[in-house]
């Protein structure tokens, strides 16, 4: 993404320059942003690529009524952030017992930038954190330029709180925070099964990440206003 974007600036601004008289070079201009725009257009999202081990099987939801069964939830012992042991479970919650929620933001190297997850909180059952991110293929590596431009597919880590949250503290080493969120069990409650529901619609039609409308923080406030709330 960053060669294309580097090639595309570099190709317009050569015909800005080379063409004469000027309006033909900015219809050369056009033309080519056109070609590029389509290309990007036509870039398709896939749930069938060499997927990271960290991310390898899509997460699905089943709701009866109270009784929510979570299939693939994660669950690593992590010696460091490549060495795990992975773990793959099926849980079952009690949405009865849902008690509350708590969001926490992780920072690294800037205080701009910030990695955000939701957790529910369960009388009966260990905490249910959700962290939305890009879901990488083997050799692949992170970067916000890409991120703007469908190079990754959107991910939703349905885990034990444990694993999420030790694997930035504990092996990362990124700065984390956590707040409590004022919020009924039924607001809970919505969120969470808004959440779900995409979750089950990834799993069937994947999306693309997006750093800029479609990330880990702007993606809550979507599901927020999902369920009502401003």
């Amino acid at each position: 993404a960053g060669l294309l974007a580097a090639g595309f600036a570099l190709a317009a601004l050569t015909l800005l320059v080379a063409i004469r008289p000027l309006w033909r070079g900015l219809v050369a201009y056009a033309v080519l942003f056109a070609v590029v725009l389509g290309w990007w257009h036509s870039l398709a999202p896939s749930n069938e690529r060499d997927w990271q081990r960290d991310v390898v099987n899509p997460t699905t939801a089943v709701i009866d009524g109270d009784q929510l069964t979570i299939h693939n939830l994660r669950n690593f012992d992590y010696r460091s952030t490549d060495d795990y042991t992975p773990r793959w479970e099926t849980r079952t919650y009690d949405l009865s017992r849902l008690i509350g929620m708590d969001i926490y933001f992780f920072y690294w190297g800037s205080p701009w930038m910030a990695h955000t997850i939701v957790s529910w909180d369960f009388e009966d059952a260990p905490p249910l954190a959700i962290s939305i991110e890009t879901r990488k293929e083997v050799g692949e590596q992170y970067s916000a330029v890409r991120g703007f431009f469908r190079q990754f597919e959107l991910y939703y880590v349905v885990a034990d709180e444990r694993d999420v949250v030790r694997l930035r503290t504990n092996q990362r080493g990124d700065e984390g925070y956590l707040y409590r969120l004022d919020w009924s069990p039924d607001d809970a409650r919505a969120l969470l099964l808004a959440y779900l529901a995409e979750v089950n619609r990834i799993a069937r039609s994947p999306s693309w990440y997006n750093a800029f409308d479609h990330n880990c923080t702007t993606t809550i406030r979507f599901h927020v206003r999902q369920i009502g709330i401003e």
